[in-house]
């Protein structure tokens, strides 16, 4: 129990610590991305806004070793919590400040929180990684940190131009990214878990205080002895020589998008070529640490440096076929973009293949954090210089000026080339120079390493005879049969001990047991041979590292599996949110009523229920983590051809289609997170995935509606978001079927695509599943929950009329985007709660906890919606109140699935038996309660008088009609709509339709 929950702690702190990389790299990129709209707010120059930059890199660096020191003392945990707090409160300032003066100020305390997050980040996942997989988890961690970056750039681009209730687009996206930095930042601190801060509290006995503290000025000695012996570190100082000069082009490339837009791109275009340049370099991060730990493995002294100078060294032309070959031309947008994702694969290997794995390589493990902020530190107070720098070479070298800037369309192709040939400066000599000093790690890399693992070994030899030394003072008595550690010397060298090598001191050993009736001793050829299986990591049989190799083998392939899977429920909730997100434009362009719209939900429900058998045979007949990956395929291609369907027949088919990719993968992810977790914790599990799914649900919505009235080279804007959504799911299809393990098919089997087992023929399973079936229904808890869910679903599948609703009060699509981001964060919030709190009363109340909190859930709803749906005025300006009660609603009626059927579901039956059930639950509950969309359709206009014109296009109720005479505009007559027969009040409301 204690080593699962030990387990589940550290999978979810690697997720919150992950998802507060995100929103660092998010904040980053905000101000870049708006560095246009801000320079015409503040009437900065390019190099003012440089400087801004350089403002906050300065602080930055200044906080590092405040960053260590906080490390060192305080939970890393709290700590990266408390950074997150700092940026949002500087990222709402910079949101609501009107001079450059403010910016500046508000951009430096920004750097004091992101000083504190970075260090700690990357130490927690160096210390979760051994040597041959770091570069890997470093890879990952820039993947994520990545999309973070591409979020905060390609959603501050696409709202720079706009303006929401009469505040600057700009501003608005800086207000979002605070407010989520705020409830990522709670999030860490309420639920994420240092390791090194646990395991003293558990050595000191398992009590709640940790044991006494240095003082802080002791502290602060110890941190600048450390931070000497760092510095002193050939390796290091080499890295931090390079590290200087190459994420100087990295900073200078801030200004890559003013580049775009000066060449004429749109703010749409501008975003999509950045993030096809940060998905390259965040798949490229991912590739350089597998391939660094590739190489690692069989050239170890030398591989991860030959893979950094390639990488360094292809940057050279790569930018100047970007910058200074391909025409200054908003046309060739494909040419640029092709280069651009290129150039992003294959020049963001250094950090995950050398710099991070070899920091951790040439320091023991308490040294970490200190040379991550020590290496920040140094890195960043030169590499600031890099946007100012460029500003001053485009202003004064290359020709810029920033009095044409914005004036026309011949001024901004002269400052583009300007601007390029000033980023081509900052890219290729400073990178030309990176890739020599890495030469010389080739002779002091092999060096550090064996002194910091010797470093280690003696370490821990002594942090064991301190132990030994406490149980003979009298410690140790309470346990018997403890294992003693003593000490001594041999014979042969008794005479001539040097108290000064600690090598030779620590190598005279042996073990006794208590209790034992002879000693071994340990001789010198012994002693060499295991100091030589320690540094190597080989095992002679015994109970070693090897022995426990496959054991961490498979808690990283589970990790990894769980994220892959919760990263496929995003994707589908996603596919799930777009086509009610924009029913209005969908039904505008098909021509459709509210009553077809809800038809094409029940389309695809009722193929998605037919399917669910379908599910459980894939399940029980191959690897769950490819039919997961099929399910992706299926919808990715069913959300493309609803893109390109121009009728409500295609849409249909697409949609029936897309329901069979549904079926295939909910059950299948239902089962792997059961199957990853016991009774007392599968509540919060289940919670998780509702909050990963509802983060999916949110961001297809939002994509959907802030797309929905743009046009993308002639394309209507949701359709851009159907086909955005289903390249996506491709790529995290691909994803699940190479690296997504199936507990049940072990990654080295022989055969892995089918069980490890004699198969049998499909009847036989057939058979099988049709008994398992009969078995699973005549459970009673299963029909009660069946009967339950039937009704329990309706009103959330009623609910994919929201946006429309929302509007048809008179919200705009940006307003509705936000209240619906209300209502699904709550939701997802509401899900990790219940479970929550599931668990804790299922371990209380285990015959009715989960019971009873399923029932306020439930309960809570109609109160709720009453005061939503008809208490509130049907008035845009309540704005306010209307997210105040969606927030609340979503909070607490979502706590059904996560705190009570999904883990009791997984109770009632044995393991083999969970995709069935999961799969017949969702079955039973799709069928019927994808009535529900065109139930709301035939209500709306049968029974509460909803009306819709030929066209498609909405119109609100009308009390009275003034008709006009055209010619002269005088009022001839006046309609009291309610007074006239039904015929007539169709055409009174079409002629003011017309009319207006």
């Amino acid at each position: 129990m204690a080593a699962a929950a030990a387990a589940e702690a550290g999978r979810r702190t690697l997720a919150l610590v992950n998802m507060a990389a995100i929103m660092e790299r998010a904040d980053e990129a905000l101000l870049p991305a708006v560095y246009r709209e801000v320079g015409a707010a503040l009437h900065a120059t390019p190099m003012g806004l440089g400087a801004l930059t350089l403002c906050r890199s300065f602080v930055q660096a200044a906080c590092y070793p405040l960053a260590a020191y906080a490390a060192v003392r305080y939970n890393r945990a709290h700590v990266v919590a408390a950074g997150a707090f700092l940026w949002a409160a500087a990222t709402f300032l910079v949101a609501v400040s009107d001079t450059f003066a403010q910016v500046a100020v508000a951009r430096g305390l920004n750097g004091v929180g992101l000083a504190l997050v970075t260090p700690a980040i990357q130490s927690l996942v160096a210390d979760c990684s051994d040597d041959t997989t770091r570069g890997t988890a470093f890879g990952w961690l820039q993947l994520t940190g990545n999309i973070g970056s591409v979020i905060g750039g390609l959603f501050s681009l696409m709202l720079a131009s706009t303006t929401i209730m009469g505040v600057a687009g700009w501003r608005v996206a800086f207000h979002i990214v605070a407010l989520i930095s705020v409830i990522v930042g709670a999030l860490v601190r309420l639920f994420a878990v240092d390791p090194h801060f646990c395991s003293n509290i558990q050595d000191d006995g398992g009590g709640d205080q940790l044991p006494p503290r240095k003082s802080p000025l002791e502290e602060m000695k110890d941190l600048v002895v450390e931070a000497r012996a760092v510095v002193r570190i050939p390796s290091f100082q080499i890295i931090v020589a390079q590290g200087v000069t190459g994420s100087f082009p990295w900073s200078a490339l801030s200004f890559a998008p003013m580049w775009l837009e000066l060449m004429g791109f749109t703010h749409n275009m501008t975003g999509l070529l950045t993030t096809s340049f940060a998905l390259a370099s965040s798949l490229g991060g991912l590739l350089g640490g597998k391939m660094g730990d590739r190489l690692a493995v069989r050239y170890p002294d030398s591989g991860r440096i030959v893979l950094s100078q390639i990488s360094s060294a292809s940057a050279i032309p790569l930018a100047a076929l970007l910058l200074l070959a391909l025409p200054d031309d908003s046309s060739s947008g494909f040419l640029h973009g092709f280069v651009m994702f290129i150039m992003g694969l294959s020049i963001s290997w250094n950090g995950p293949a050398t710099n991070n794995p070899i920091f951790a390589e040439i320091v023991p493990e308490r040294s970490r954090t200190s040379i991550y902020a020590l290496d920040r530190s140094f890195e960043s107070v030169l590499a600031s210089f890099a946007p100012p720098i460029v500003g001053f070479l485009a202003e004064h070298a290359y020709g810029y000026n920033p009095v044409s800037y914005g004036a026309g369309s011949s001024g901004d192709r002269e400052n583009a080339a300007a601007l390029a040939k000033a980023l081509y400066t900052a890219i290729a000599i400073p990178m030309l120079l990176c890739c020599f000093i890495y030469s010389l790690l080739y002779g002091t890399y092999p060096r550090d390493r064996e002194r910091a693992r010797m470093d280690t070994l003696i370490a821990s030899e002594l942090q064991q005879i301190e132990l030994e030394r406490c149980h003979r003072a009298g410690i140790g008595r309470r346990s018997k049969d403890g294992t003693v550690i003593d000490v001594e010397y041999g014979e042969e060298e008794s005479g001539d001990v040097d108290d000064d090598d600690d090598e030779k001191a620590l190598m005279r050993y042996h073990v006794e047991q208590s209790g034992s009736v002879g000693r071994k001793q340990i001789t010198r050829p012994e002693r060499e041979r295991e100091r030589e299986r320690f540094l190597t990591g080989e095992d002679d049989g015994g109970e070693g590292m090897t022995a426990q190799q496959p054991e961490v083998d498979v808690e990283r392939e589970r990790r990894r599996t769980l994220v892959l899977v919760n990263l496929a429920s995003i994707m589908e909730r996603a596919d799930e949110a777009l086509l009610p997100a924009v029913y209005r434009e969908v039904g505008a362009a098909l021509h459709a009523t509210p009553a077809g719209l809800g038809a094409l939900t029940l389309c695809r429900s009722a193929v998605q229920a037919a399917c669910y058998p379908l599910a459980t045979y894939a399940a029980a007949r191959h690897n769950r983590a490819h039919v997961i990956a099929a399910g992706a395929f299926l919808w990715a291609a069913a959300t493309f051809l609803v893109a390109v369907s121009d009728t409500f027949l295609q849409v249909a088919i697409s949609r029936g289609l897309n329901g069979i990719g549904l079926a295939l993968v909910v059950p299948s992810i239902q089962s792997l997170v059961a199957d990853s977790t016991d009774g007392g914790t599968r509540g919060s599990a289940f919670g998780w995935l509702q909050l990963a799914s509802s983060l999916g649900f949110i961001s297809g919505g939002f994509v959907g509606l802030l797309l929905a009235q743009t046009t993308v080279f002639g394309i209507a804007g949701w359709r851009i978001a159907f086909h955005l959504v289903a390249i996506i799911s491709v790529f995290v299809g691909i994803l699940n079927w190479f690296f997504a393990v199936d507990p049940h098919f072990p990654a080295g089997n022989v055969g892995s695509c089918d069980r490890p087992v004699c198969k049998q023929s499909v009847w036989q399973v057939i058979e099988e599943m049709i008994k398992e079936a009969k078995f699973v229904v005549q459970i009673p808890t299963f029909q009660i929950f069946v009967a339950e869910g039937v009704s329990g679903s309706f009103p959330w599948s009623a609910l994919s009329f929201a946006s429309m609703w929302l509007e048809l009060i008179g919200f705009s699509h940006k307003d509705t985007a936000f209240l619906m981001t209300t209502f699904w964060v709550a939701s997802s919030f509401g899900g990790l709660l219940g479970g929550k709190m599931g668990d804790f009363l299922a371990l209380q109340y285990p015959n009715s906890g989960r019971i009873v909190l399923s029932q306020i859930s439930a309960g809570s709803a109609v109160p709720l919606a009453a005061v939503l749906l008809l208490g509130l005025p049907d008035d845009p300006s309540k704005g306010i109140a209307y997210g105040i009660v969606l927030f609340i609603m979503g909070l607490f009626i979502s706590w059904n699935g996560p705190a009570t059927n999904l883990p009791i579901c997984a109770e009632i039956v044995p393991e083999k038996s969970r995709t069935s059930i999961y799969a017949l639950d969702m079955c039973f509950k799709s069928v019927l309660s994808s009535f529900a969309p065109p139930i709301v359709g035939i209500l709306a206009q049968r029974v509460f008088g909803y009306r819709a014109d030929d066209k498609g296009k909405i119109i609100p109720g009308i009390e009275s009609v003034h008709v006009f005479d055209s010619a002269n505009g005088e009022l001839e007559l006046t309609y009291d709509v309610k007074d006239l027969p039904d015929t007539e009040k169709d055409t009174a409301k079409l002629l003011a339709n017309r009319e207006s």
